[in-house]
């Protein structure tokens, strides 16, 4: 079967959340990350791409450098979809750019920052017939995909209540600096997270 070549705006070296999109697109084994925009450092955005074995040709300085390459390639040379995970602010700006010229989008949550965003995009799918997707990335994983299965067969009996806590260590102040040395400050930042 054919994988699908996406692209990727944001998630390199020390990023969180690409991370965890790049292993969900192993598990599946679909996608194939032939390019992007790792980091707004172009020199990082390269080296990620080097550790990751990704064509230097396919790591641009910015989204509309992407766009702009992508689309002078052979149709089924060109990434498809690009996922994105960068801050939350970023995501409908970068969204309606790929949707306008053409791509699909996979887009970690949440989707914008404003129902009218979210709006917005919802009509210009519909008008391009293109694919918005926005994940839940956790649902992938291994364990819950192993609770989910034990669940549906009724391995566990019937489920009466779920206490669910996910921790956050870069979170701690004392020992991450309340994670702005590890992830950046935009994370505790309600204009941007």
């Amino acid at each position: 079967m054919k994988k699908i070549k996406f692209g990727m705006i944001g998630g390199g070296i020390g990023a969180f959340i690409g991370d965890a999109h790049r292993r969900a697109s192993r598990i599946c084994n679909d996608y194939e990350l032939v390019g992007g925009v790792f980091d707004v450092d172009y020199e990082k955005s390269k080296e990620f791409a080097t550790n990751e074995g990704i064509d230097l040709k396919r790591v641009y300085e910015n989204v509309d450098a992407l766009i702009k390459a992508e689309l002078a390639l052979p149709e089924g040379e060109r990434i498809e979809a690009v996922a994105i995970v960068t801050p939350n602010a970023l995501h409908y700006p970068f969204a309606k750019k790929l949707l306008t010229n053409g791509f699909h989008v996979i887009c970690e949550k949440p989707m914008t920052l404003t129902v009218e965003e979210a709006l917005d995009l919802e009509k210009l799918v519909a008008e391009k017939k293109l694919t918005f997707a926005l994940t839940h990335t956790y649902t992938g994983y291994p364990m819950v995909r192993q609770m989910r299965d034990l669940i549906a067969k009724g391995v566990l009996g019937t489920i009466q209540r779920i206490d669910a806590q996910y921790y956050q260590g870069w979170i701690n102040a004392i020992i991450y600096g309340g994670g702005s040395r590890i992830t950046g400050v935009w994370r505790l930042d309600p204009k941007h997270a």
